[in-house]
């Protein structure tokens, strides 16, 4: 094994078209006339899990929850963890109002947290949207019970991200002497830029190689890698569905080569689900970005 560093393994439980990329081509009204594979995709997930003897944070929409409830008790029934990825996939930015978002994350939760026979504390954001101008949603996510995030990306991009934002997990919001702790996703610094590394994604996009390097260098410097992936992303034979070039390299690259790679890395570096991590403290949190009082009211008075 590469690294005694103990790093998290996570995946955002949704249907292939789900996805930001498909947004406008597949409204919710849709989706009950769609080719549903996310429960067979997803026991990929637990069938893979349980091979390799890993425990996991699988960030559920409830959506998928709600109609597929076996699937949360199965993963319950392995030891792994529950949380939220909202209820129907919508970016924090693209609410009409902030109620809505609660509306959407309190439903998530309830469902999520009955399936679970737990509080469930822990939330993911569709596509990253923590952003800076999304921040309002704190103190709601706080409310409604969440206690960890891990939706900052710390990078530049063209749908999310904050680039600016600390790498290390820290606390993103305080109220007494509570608050939510930020597990922001991985990067590595190359020069003046963050280079994203804990993504299915870009471990289908880099070369392998190279994105083994970044990952030997998180463990040398002892920092843990938050690793994310998707159901569809276990799919070699999801729909094809024409995205342009570069829709296409970014959704569906190298994603018959994604098992094996992921095979490798669990086997060169340990990885646990968040809850276990918090559990045995083997997260470092590093300090707070905002202050004590809560997020800055700059950020909180954006228009809707």
């Amino acid at each position: 094994m590469a690294s005694s560093t103990i790093n998290i393994l996570s995946f955002d439980i949704e249907e292939w078209f789900h996805p930001e990329i498909f947004a406008g081509r597949y409204p919710r009204e849709s989706w009950d006339r769609l080719e549903a594979r996310v429960q067979k995709n997803t026991e990929l997930i637990l069938n893979f899990l349980s091979r390799k003897r890993l425990k996991a944070t699988l960030f559920f929409m409830g959506w998928v929850a709600e109609k597929y409830p076996d699937l949360v008790r199965a993963a319950v029934q392995e030891g792994h963890e529950i949380a939220s990825h909202g209820y129907a996939h919508v970016m924090i930015n693209k609410f009409a109002t902030r109620e809505d978002f609660r509306a959407d994350l309190r439903q998530s939760i309830q469902i999520l947290s009955e399936l679970a026979g737990e509080p469930v504390i822990g939330f993911r954001a569709p596509t990253f949207s923590v952003t800076k101008k999304t921040l309002w949603a704190l103190p709601i996510m706080f409310e409604e019970g969440i206690r960890y995030d891990s939706s900052v990306f710390p990078i530049l991009h063209d749908r999310y991200g904050i680039p600016d934002a600390p790498r290390e997990p820290y606390m993103i919001f305080r109220q007494g002497q509570e608050g939510i702790t930020e597990y922001p996703m991985t990067t590595v610094r190359v020069g003046k830029f963050n280079l994203p590394l804990g993504g299915g994604g870009y471990l289908r996009l880099y070369p392998f190689k190279f994105s083994l390097m970044l990952m030997k260098r998180c463990a040398t410097e002892g920092r843990p890698i938050m690793f994310y992936a998707h159901p569809w992303e276990f799919d070699v034979d999801a729909p094809r569905v024409d995205l342009g070039w570069v829709g296409k390299i970014r959704h569906y690259h190298a994603i018959d080569k994604f098992l094996q790679r992921l095979d490798v890395i669990t086997d060169l570096f340990p990885f646990t689900s968040f809850k276990e991590a918090r559990r045995q403290k083997l997260l470092q949190v590093n300090g707070e970005a905002l202050s004590a009082s809560g997020t800055p009211r700059e950020e909180l008075e954006m228009p809707l």
